[in-house]
């Protein structure tokens, strides 16, 4: 199937040619007959499914063991994306109703979507959650429950609920597979470790709350300071984690120096009496393929250099080096 064909597919319309060609890849094409289940309720589910052309019913158990029809899906319509995004059992039954055409995407396909294309796969979320909605408006207490999905696991899946930046477990997966496309290519990839100075204590002389709004307060900086296709997580607490694709180490600094200074330049402690006048930041540099060629030895190298920044006096970024501290 063509790029082009898949963008007239609604789950698709919103991405870029080079996006739509990406994902063409990691699809496969399936001819199934009518009146043939494709999964049951409780299954395990690894794929969701694109409806070329053929019409899909989907039912769901009831109380007393029985099936139900919820819904039908035809032309351009998807279902079982909870399994790629949650890794969960199926939700419910789907029987193709007569012969279909159908395109299958696996977990680990989006998986690598999300790592390679993340903006893509987001929108890709958008879409689902958009039509899902839709698709089920009249279908009472499963609508419910599939809403109440569509809402929050389209955040668990890639975003940290408090800061809307990607979380620990998008980045892991992330680095993992941009630090393999890395060394496929012999493109450069940057990784960035950022702590906010002396969080702890600010958090035990201001209070919580006061901590919640510097993290919040330092997003933008963070989103104006890197680039589109830069990957920016909240790796716990106040430690963020950045990857740089096509960065080498001292673009990267360049971009992170800037962040140390929109951060220092934050007016969200002004007013407030205490021993703290304004934010700083200590940032860890590292660089793929110069300082590791695994996800692991960059995270080190960047850790050193974080460490590095600290032991220099904060407030500051640097690039790993040899000589870094251990």
């Amino acid at each position: 199937m063509t790029s082009d064909a898949l963008k007239n597919l609604e789950i698709f319309s919103s991405l870029t040619p080079e996006e739509l060609a990406r994902v063409r890849l990691l699809m496969k094409r399936h001819e199934v007959p009518g009146d043939w289940v494709l999964f049951r309720e409780g299954d395990e589910g690894r794929l969701m499914y694109i409806v070329l052309s053929g019409t899909v019913a989907i039912s769901i158990l009831t109380s007393d063991g029985g099936e139900v029809e919820v819904s039908r899906v035809g032309e351009g319509s998807f279902f079982g994306e909870m399994s790629i995004l949650e890794k969960d059992v199926r939700s419910a039954t789907c029987r193709t109703v007569d012969d279909c055409l159908l395109l299958s995407l696996d977990a680990n396909g989006f998986r690598t979507l999300m790592g390679r294309e993340p903006n893509a796969a987001i929108k890709i979320m958008q879409r689902m959650l958009n039509t899902t909605t839709g698709r089920l408006q009249n279908t009472g207490a499963f609508l419910s429950d599939m809403v109440k999905w569509g809402e929050s696991a389209r955040i668990r899946a890639v975003t940290d609920d408090f800061t809307g930046l990607y979380n620990r477990r998008f980045f892991d997966e992330a680095l993992e597979d941009i630090v393999n496309e890395s060394i496929r290519s012999g493109n450069t990839v940057s990784l960035v470790i950022l702590d906010l100075d002396r969080f702890g204590l600010l958090n035990t002389e201001y209070g919580e709350s006061v901590g919640d709004e510097v993290i919040l307060a330092t997003i933008p900086a963070f989103v104006a300071a890197f680039g589109e296709k830069d990957i920016l997580a909240r790796y716990g607490g106040d430690e963020f984690a950045f990857i740089l694709p096509g960065t080498d180490g001292e673009a990267a600094l360049d971009c992170c120096r800037k962040a140390g200074e929109a951060i220092r330049g934050l007016d969200v402690m002004e007013g407030r009496q205490g021993s703290f006048n304004n934010v700083t930041a200590s940032i860890g540099i590292s660089e793929c393929p110069t300082h590791g060629t695994s996800p692991e030895e960059l995270l080190d190298r960047a850790d050193k250099a974080l460490y590095a920044a600290k032991e220099a006096g904060r407030d500051r970024a640097v690039l790993y080096a040899a000589g870094n501290p251990e």
